[in-house]
């Protein structure tokens, strides 16, 4: 399974043998990945990220959703994808993390872009919602620029390590979509 998003940027089910690589980006990542990211203690070892695969394989097989590595310029940059879909209420969540070298070049706008896009117009769903951490500027811009709405805060959401996050609560619906605005986040 691969997504052509631009000539530059492509999106893949990562397989087994990109686990390795995909410990080596979050590794590298670790401290800044760590301000928003709950996981990163549970991930200490390639092991630990070939699971995760395996786990992304197990969700889509069960038809649940599934998440993709981001690939910029052929190098894994990060992941994009979604959580568990729920069928009943035709919602599902979006995540993503990029590694810090990466950011600025709009991949993760075109990628969560894509993936909106795709919750609406492949699994007819109704509803994308993004939880962000509130004082996360970078992944608040990415769902503002992409014409999201706030509907409101939760208030010590996750701990992180040592603190309580509060999330925002982006969301969107398939109303609501534009594929104009879509081409405009990049």
């Amino acid at each position: 399974m691969k997504f052509d998003i631009s000539p530059t940027l492509y999106l893949r089910l990562l397989q087994p043998e990109d686990a390795a690589e995909l410990f080596a980006v979050v590794d590298e990542n670790r401290d800044y990945l760590r301000q928003w990211l709950p996981w990163l203690d549970a991930n200490i070892a390639p092991a630990d990220s070939l699971a995760f695969i395996k786990s992304i394989h197990l969700q889509l097989d069960a038809g649940k959703g599934f998440a993709c590595g981001m690939f910029w310029h052929s190098k894994l940059v990060g992941m994009c994808g979604y959580h568990e879909i729920d069928a009943q209420n035709q919602s599902v969540v979006i995540g993503y993390w990029l590694a810090q070298a990466w950011q600025g070049n709009g991949i993760v706008s075109r990628c969560t872009s894509f993936f909106i896009s795709y919750a609406f117009n492949e699994l007819c769903l109704r509803k994308v919602l993004i939880p962000v951490a509130e004082q996360n500027n970078r992944s608040r811009a990415v769902c503002e620029r992409l014409g999201l709405m706030i509907e409101g805060t939760t208030e010590r959401a996750e701990w992180l390590y040592d603190r309580w996050v509060n999330h925002v609560c982006y969301s969107i619906t398939a109303d609501q979509w534009s594929e104009d605005v879509a081409e405009g986040g990049t």
